[in-house]
């Protein structure tokens, strides 16, 4: 019967019950004891501060400021429950130098000399090293020199998170007293090749170990992040929301854009199409082309071109169509006159470029369109019908915005 034991009771009922043996006590206690010893036999990561830090040097770039987004009405003047107003208060903006520090290979996150990890470095709520295995850094690759670490997790592989969260933290090195000779930077895609050439970055000081290695340098530079975000439910889907952006993010390109000699050209509307993307489709693109091509729009599939040629597009640009997708990114090229025009699936509003546009100072518009099926997936990867007949009423609209801006 193993553990159990059998006992008699009075009345000559005989009941079977399992009862711990004195030998399936010793097991659980030893399993205990295992787990405890294990908790202090390996070394845990401590978080701290980097005010706390003695060999952190830290110099301020911008100061705190509070970011207030209003309200804002669709293009119908109807209002919405993910577009209310709010005000977030905004933390200073800095780039430290820490010496003898250590950071991971395509990791935002930096360590001390000692394996502590500066709390503040982390594009989550909460630092995920804080409390975690030391033996996860593995034996260091040491490199003579300053290292900027600017790797996000692999989120600047995304178009939006590259241009602005990214290089926006190269913007600050640049702001800074700081000067680095090597790079910690994804390089591995299309447009990220094309932006450092044309942030005149060398491609030899960008630092090629595989993800996960980890790196102590004389020293480890880090911008502070830009990343931010809340957590929203769409349809019951739990999404990440940005909630500000400062108000020097448009200064990034504003400097380096003269070096790509744009040419100037009559002003055009634009349509940015998805027709390419893998989710978030217009389902009914056809007859919408149709339309809007008729209102004297261009159609344009941003993958298809280079950095120059987008850049050139967007810089002469009176309005911009489109659903919501990472093309918007390239309204920081835009004229401040410029009219965005985005257009959303029923259940997934994302409101990241509304707020670019209104720290551009861009005017922004919305229109919500519908779910052509009511599949089971994310609310995000939905494919959005247009009604032809309320975009032609929203265009117009555009149309008497442009004549009100030109008299």
């Amino acid at each position: 019967m193993g553990d159990q034991y059998t006992l008699c009771y009075r009345l000559g009922t005989k009941t079977t019950m399992k009862i711990e043996s004195p030998y399936s006590s010793f097991r659980k206690y030893a399993a205990r004891a295992k787990r405890n010893i294990k908790g202090l036999i390996i070394p845990k990561i401590r978080g701290v501060k980097a005010c706390d830090v003695r060999l952190l040097e830290t110099q301020t770039i911008f100061p705190e400021e509070i970011f207030k987004l209003p309200e804002r009405l669709d293009i119908f003047g109807q209002s919405h429950f993910h577009f209310s107003g709010y005000s977030r208060a905004i933390h200073k903006f800095c780039v430290s130098s820490l010496k003898n520090g250590k950071c991971i290979m395509g990791r935002e996150e930096i360590f001390t000399g000692n394996d502590e990890v500066i709390v503040e470095y982390s594009a989550q709520k909460r630092n995920p090293w804080v409390g975690g295995d030391k033996r996860k850094l593995n034996k260091p690759y040491i490199i003579a020199g300053r290292v900027a670490n600017l790797a996000l997790n692999s989120l600047e592989n995304n178009y939006f998170h590259w241009m602005t969260e990214c290089l926006g933290r190269y913007y600050l090195l640049e702001q800074s007293k700081f000067r680095a000779d090597f790079y910690i930077l994804n390089n591995n895609l299309s447009f990220q090749k094309q932006y450092i050439e044309f942030l005149g970055i060398d491609e030899r000081k960008i630092i090629k170990l595989d993800p996960g290695t980890t790196i102590q340098a004389d020293e480890i530079i880090a911008p502070t992040l830009i990343n931010n975000y809340d957590i929203i439910e769409f349809r019951g889907n739990k999404c990440h929301q940005k909630q500000w952006l400062p108000s020097w993010i448009g200064n990034i390109y504003l400097e380096k854009i003269a070096q790509l000699k744009l040419k100037k050209a009559p002003r055009e509307k634009i349509y940015i199409s998805r027709e390419f993307a893998g989710y978030r489709k217009v389902k009914n693109e056809g007859e919408l082309v149709n339309l809007i091509k008729n209102k004297g729009f261009g159609v344009y599939h941003l993958e298809n071109m280079t950095l120059k040629e987008q850049a050139e597009l967007f810089s002469n640009a009176s309005v911009i169509l489109g659903v919501h997708g990472a093309g918007f990114s390239n309204i920081y090229f835009c004229p401040k006159d410029a009219i965005v025009l985005e257009c959303f699936p029923e259940y997934y509003h994302d409101p990241s470029y509304r707020i670019l546009a209104h720290a551009l100072g861009l005017r922004y518009n919305f229109m919500i369109g519908k779910i052509d099926s009511h599949e089971d997936i994310h609310p995000q990867r939905e494919n959005v019908c247009i009604d032809l007949y309320r975009l032609e009423m929203a265009l117009n609209t555009v149309d008497s915005l442009i004549k009100h801006c030109s008299n």
